[in-house]
């Protein structure tokens, strides 16, 4: 990020991430940077919005609905309000931008990161479903313009400061690592009681609801093999994960000559995003440190696949390619969805995703492997077809 000034969009300025990005901004500004948040998008909290909008007085802003807006509207005559998906594209192709950061959770989050990106924008990425999703169609729309795309996952924002240290091709592979999420310590036969409020404490990061869900059960990390994948150009055999409970290292790439480079913070998410915003350039905001003199011993250790079964299931889609993981995706936001509902149990989260990938092998060619094209809408069939796949088996296992 340029100190003679940046205008930045946040997608998503409500949830945990663009909270902690507003909060970045403010303490980059008073480290000498200028940043104007020209465009904010968020769902319905408009209590928070209203909150951001009278701090950072942007342009324009998007709301999930016409009623929110109308709300928005009444109380705020010095911005344009829009809402809906065309609320967001009207943000993200907006010429008085130069940076869009995207964290929307869901798949919702796909066609705002392409069309940031064909609007000649850099996208920094914190919507994991843009590249889980559509990994193969960002991928296309960067054409050799990889630089537009910065990672804001912490995962993914470490392996880029390590790959610093070589060039790719010096890369022999990348470990990402795993907190194993808040039931790491749960013996496999409590697991079938777990209620929400147990599975939602996370020991080691504050994160929103279904990527804290997620953590629980590591289709996150599955979802960051594949996230990686695109970033970084690698096949899936030479990206690993490694269990680490203390989420001290968040990753290390091993080079070719035996070299390892790990890159180690404290477990704050508004340092990968302090990064991404201010790349190449490293800046002291007053973020929290890491204190090496009272580290712990840095364990490491393999997943347990028979722990976490959902990590295995997104690998498998992973390798199985074409839409395989926008089904499972749509799942998952489903599954954790009726999970916290109370409407289905924490094993049923990865039966569930067992069952919908079953059910797409045996979908017709031309919707399992569609071309990629500038059009996603083989990828949006996909989705709607598992949400409402695994609407229908959640109700079969409450009625059971």
């Amino acid at each position: 990020m340029d100190r003679e000034g940046t205008r930045l969009a946040v997608l998503g300025s409500t949830g945990s991430i663009g909270t902690q990005t507003l909060d970045v901004v403010l303490r980059l500004r008073d480290a000498g940077y200028d940043i104007e948040v020209v465009a904010l998008a968020a769902g319905r909290n408009s209590k928070r919005l209203l909150e951001q909008i009278t701090v950072f007085r942007p342009r324009v802003v998007s709301v999930a609905d016409e009623q929110t807006a109308d709300l928005i509207r009444s109380t705020v005559t010095a911005c344009e309000v829009v809402f809906g998906e065309g609320g967001l594209r009207k943000i993200v192709e907006r010429d008085d931008i130069d940076m869009v950061l995207n964290a929307l959770v869901g798949a919702i989050g796909l066609l705002p990161t392409l069309q940031a990106l064909r609007s000649g924008h850099r996208v920094a990425l914190a919507n994991k479903e843009s590249l889980v999703i559509g990994g193969d169609w960002v991928r296309a729309e960067l054409g050799s313009e990889t630089d537009r795309l910065l990672p804001v996952d912490s995962e993914h924002n470490a392996v880029w400061q390590c790959m610093r240290a070589g060039t790719a091709d010096e890369v022999r592979r990348i470990v990402l690592t795993a907190s194993g999420g808040s039931l790491r310590d749960t013996p496999l036969e409590e697991l079938v009681g777990v209620t929400p409020e147990r599975a939602l404490a996370h020991p080691n990061w504050d994160m929103g609801r279904r990527i804290t869900m997620d953590s629980a059960t590591m289709v996150n990390k599955g979802f960051e093999v594949v996230e990686a994948h695109h970033l970084f150009n690698l096949p899936y055999d030479r990206i690993d994960v490694l269990l680490h409970p203390s989420s001290t290292i968040h990753a290390m790439v091993e080079y070719v000559d035996g070299s390892w480079i790990a890159e180690m913070a404290s477990a704050d998410m508004r340092l990968p995003i302090q990064y991404a915003l201010t790349h190449p350039h490293r800046v002291d905001s007053g973020l929290s440190r890491l204190s090496m003199e009272n580290l712990d011993k840095l364990r490491l250790q393999p997943v347990d696949e028979a722990r976490y079964p959902a990590y295995a299931l997104v690998l498998r889609a992973a390798k199985l390619g074409g839409t395989a993981l926008a089904a499972v995706n749509a799942a998952d936001e489903v599954l954790v969805q009726q999970f916290l509902a109370r409407v289905i149990g924490f094993p049923d989260i990865s039966r569930g995703l067992e069952f919908v990938v079953e059910k797409w092998l045996c979908l017709p060619r031309e919707q399992k492997f569609p071309p990629i094209t500038t059009c996603v809408a083989p990828l949006i069939e996909v989705d709607q077809w598992a949400r409402s796949l695994i609407l229908d088996w959640t109700a079969s296992q409450a009625d059971a």
